[in-house]
């Protein structure tokens, strides 16, 4: 690789390069992600340094560590992981918006391949700055609406609907909740099986689901009682919750009911993923993964209904898409918490739109969702627009993994037909 050549060459890192404490534009800042989402007083205030580089230098290498947060501000920077393959940043595109590093230990190195700028924030702004942008709560306060959205009466609306208690929350089919509730109070299988027996659609598709090729049962299994004795309770109430959900994606507006089931695609895509790669991890329990994969879009339902009722002229495509933006997340914590459903799934909403979320050392539920997510986003016209994924707090939790010429995981690119054969569990409700 010419960049193995000329970074022998350079020699030269981070560490004995002459800098100086420079005060950046806001506008600059402002840009970048994540931390952009801190007001503009923390903004300034942050201590940041810029650093010059020519062409061929190395910005950092594999195995510096750093306690720095590392932007790109001007030229072009290559970096290359330890199997030869890497991505190209350049400052004039929008990936330049995602940090070069996020991790105190660098798990690629990086090369100018132009003449370039750099800019060392201090790494610990990148979990105030997550935990600006998810933290707990009210649904939405006047400094974090947008200018877009100030003058807005589709948001101010939707807005006022949670505030006055009227606004149309999904709910889950009666099976589905009867389930979970009676499970909170430890009832044996037999009672499992009368509950699930009321709802013939869902039996059906349990013993369907038990039957796949992902459950594995030695030999054919034809009544819910034996599907639950093989599925064991915990993972029936998951797959049993999964199963309604695909009943919730649905509006009587044309336009809407398009978007809401490209929606449902997408969730049983990253379900899938996160069922795979929880069962690669083992640290993740899969079904749970799954289930966290179906509803870390669910706050996007109470918005679209909101949209519904108030017909085509009193809206724009492009209030539809920020009110979404902005909202979904905390709207879908609104949701799962009416649910029932236990702290760990209940942040999902909101921890999986966050590239950047980090909150324990270890892998947790959300890190796989996200790495899920990430994954799904590969080869379509989202992709454009993702960070780079050794930047991802998630991806650093798995280890030394290398990067595929996808940027992808190489577990999952090998694990193609686990995730056909997960994602068949609900494509065919769609």
């Amino acid at each position: 690789m010419i960049w193995k050549l000329l970074k022998k060459r350079a020699g030269i890192t981070a560490a004995n390069k002459n800098h100086a404490v420079t005060a950046l534009p806001l506008d600059f800042l402002k840009k970048l992600i994540p931390i952009g989402e801190l007001s503009a007083d923390e903004l300034l205030a942050l201590k940041s340094t810029l650093r010059s580089f020519e062409e061929g230098e190395v910005v950092f290498g594999r195995g510096d560590v750093s306690s720095e947060l590392i932007y790109l501000y001007e030229g072009e920077i290559y970096l290359e992981s330890v199997n030869g393959n890497g991505y190209l940043v350049d400052a004039s595109t929008f990936k330049a918006c995602y940090p070069l590093s996020t991790s105190t230990e660098q798990r690629l190195t990086a090369i100018a391949r132009s003449s370039a700028k750099v800019v060392y924030l201090p790494l610990s702004v990148l979990k105030r700055s997550s935990a600006a942008a998810f933290v707990n709560k009210p649904l939405i306060t006047p400094t974090d609406v947008p200018p877009s959205l100030q003058n807005s009466g589709f948001f101010k609306g939707f807005c006022e609907a949670i505030k006055y208690d009227q606004l149309v929350v999904p709910t889950l089919p009666d099976v589905a909740l009867q389930l979970r509730k009676a499970l909170q109070n430890e009832i044996g299988v037999a009672d499992v099986v009368k509950i699930i027996n009321l709802d013939p659609v869902i039996s059906s598709k349990l013993i369907q689901v038990v039957n796949n090729p992902v459950y594995r049962a030695h030999k054919a299994i034809t009544n819910t009682q034996d599907a639950v004795l093989r599925l064991g309770m915990h993972t029936t109430q998951n797959i049993v919750t999964g199963i309604s959900l695909n009943n919730l994606f649905h509006s009587r507006d044309k336009r809407l009911n398009d978007r809401i089931k490209r929606i449902w695609q997408q969730s049983i895509q990253v379900a899938s993923i996160s069922c795979t790669l929880a069962s690669l991890n083992r640290k993740i329990n899969p079904d749970e993964a799954l289930l966290a994969g179906l509803v870390h879009k669910i706050g996007i339902l109470p918005i679209l209904a909101y949209a519904e009722n108030r017909g085509n002229e009193r809206y724009t495509e492009e209030e539809l898409d920020q009110t979404i933006s902005l909202l979904q997340g905390r709207v879908g914590e609104f949701i799962l918490q009416k649910w029932s459903f236990p702290n760990a799934m209940r942040s999902i909403p909101s921890q999986a739109a966050n590239w950047y979320h980090d909150n324990a050392s270890g892998i947790q539920l959300s890190d796989i969702v996200i790495l899920a997510r990430f994954h799904s986003e590969l080869g379509d016209l989202r992709s454009q627009n993702l960070p780079p994924i050794n930047t991802l707090p998630a991806f650093q939790k798995l280890g030394d993994n290398a990067l595929t010429p996808e940027m992808s995981l190489q577990a999952l690119a090998d694990a193609k037909q686990q995730i056909a054969e997960t994602l068949s569990l609900f494509k065919n409700q769609t």
